[in-house]
């Protein structure tokens, strides 16, 4: 005859304690401040022109933060995740860009997605490649 297992009741309180705790703490902490640059704002040269986008996360407590870069034509980059600490943390991630003879302006943004959902300002970039001239205002 198989005898049913039981928890002792403090186990089960104990268990219940840890999960309300690590729950608490990860609400606890919220996203002050995103911000993107991109790297070098004007690009001319070969191609593909080479644009480094830089963010910085500031939480208010230690936390586990989802992100991913949003780009003005839509396109989107994975969903990644970093440890932010008591410091803010910058993430990076690098575009190749460029049509030779063409200028292309483009902008990209970070979104926090967790916790919360914060936006960063729009990055600015522009990338003249193969010859590429920006129209003056005479053009």
């Amino acid at each position: 005859m198989l005898i049913p297992f039981r928890r002792p009741a403090s186990l089960a309180v104990a268990v219940a304690g840890l999960a309300a705790f690590h729950q608490a703490a990860a609400q606890a902490a919220s996203v002050g401040a995103v911000t993107a640059v991109a790297r070098p704002a004007h690009y001319t040269g070969p191609c593909p022109g080479v644009i480094t986008l830089t963010g910085t996360i500031a939480t208010s407590a230690p936390t586990t933060v989802s992100y991913r870069w949003e780009r003005g034509d839509g396109s989107v980059g994975p969903v990644r995740s970093v440890h932010v600490g008591d410091a803010p943390r910058e993430v990076t991630t690098t575009l190749r860009l460029g049509t030779p003879a063409k200028v292309v302006h483009g902008s990209a943004r970070l979104r926090v997605l967790s916790p919360g959902n914060v936006y960063s300002g729009e990055a600015s970039f522009t990338v003249a490649c193969g010859g590429a001239k920006e129209p003056t205002p005479a053009d």
